[in-house]
């Protein structure tokens, strides 16, 4: 599977569940406040929250990448590492996952280190 691919694949499952999450409670909420509320504003509802939580999570993983790479967890792979990877990101990361999203995300990245 090409690593983009899977990036986006991640991002799209994550921003689904959250948006599944966020929807359900709006829903029940609105149910609760005007039990005659129409699906129109649930729908918008979920719309944005997909947008804002994929631009939140690119975002993060932008900002992730940047401070990983200031403080020294990314690096060159060293020889021998895992089959030719050309970086290495340190386990010691705080914010690993989302510096891993970042390359997936933009692997053309891998090449610039």
């Amino acid at each position: 599977m090409p690593m983009r691919f899977r990036g986006w694949l991640k991002l799209a499952l994550l921003t689904f569940s959250v948006d599944q999450i966020l929807t359900a409670v709006f829903g029940y909420a609105t149910q609760r406040i005007d039990p005659g509320i129409s699906d129109v504003e649930t729908v918008i509802f979920s719309c944005i929250t997909c947008f804002l939580v994929s631009h939140w999570l690119v975002a993060d993983a932008r900002a992730a990448w940047a401070a990983a790479k200031e403080q020294g967890f990314i690096g060159p792979a060293p020889t021998g590492g895992a089959q030719g990877a050309p970086l290495d990101i340190a386990n010691a990361c705080p914010r690993r996952w989302l510096v891993v999203l970042h390359l997936e995300l933009n692997p053309q990245l891998a090449q610039s280190i």
